[in-house]
């Protein structure tokens, strides 16, 4: 009986000892790969947060620093400094010549000198019916965006300023051009 006894006893031990062996055997792998797992996602998450937010701020500051070597922000001025922009600028003493020189190129050209001064200028596309023969035909002129007096719109063949400059508005004083139509480019 005791010798008995004594082999269940070792066979116990053998057999409970591998069924120990194997169950944290398993365990230990099931463990590791979940934690591994885990443990991968959350590192590559933070990590990216962090790199990102490294890089985006150290990314900011290197443009804001370097910002005026490649570009000039145009930016809203007073009337007043419009004004004298017009005067200075000599773009409308070019001759209108139909077809090759025309509005557009007037506002191309004067969008262009503005934005080389730093001067928010856009320039204002617009559709005008003719109130006599009714007639349509299009128009460009420039808009500058002021401090002082919102947005302001001149015509760069004459340096006119234009006032109405909206649908249901007329381009001339003599309520000649009706205006069906307005787009501005920024």
């Amino acid at each position: 009986m005791k010798r008995t006894i004594l082999t269940i006893g070792i066979a116990l031990i053998v057999f409970g000892g591998a069924g120990y062996w194997a169950g944290y055997s398993t365990g230990y792998a099931a463990g590791n790969s979940e934690g591994w797992e885990k443990g991968t996602i959350h590192g590559n998450t933070q990590g990216y947060e962090k790199g990102y937010t490294a890089g985006y701020e150290n990314g900011k500051e290197y443009v804001v620093t370097h910002l005026d070597q490649y570009v000039t922000i145009p930016k809203p001025v007073s009337y007043e400094e419009v004004v004298e922009f017009l005067e200075e600028d000599k773009g409308d003493e070019k001759p209108f010549i139909n077809l090759y020189y025309d509005c557009i190129s007037f506002t191309k050209a004067l969008r262009e000198n503005a934005l080389e001064k730093g001067i928010k200028c856009g320039i204002v596309t617009f559709t005008l019916e003719s109130t006599i023969d009714n007639g349509a035909m299009g128009h460009a002129i420039n808009a500058f965006e002021t401090t002082d007096r919102g947005t302001v719109y001149f015509d760069p063949q004459t340096d006119g300023e234009r006032f109405g400059i909206e649908v249901g508005g007329y381009y001339t004083l003599s309520e000649r051009y009706r205006i069906t139509k307005v787009d501005i480019i920024w």
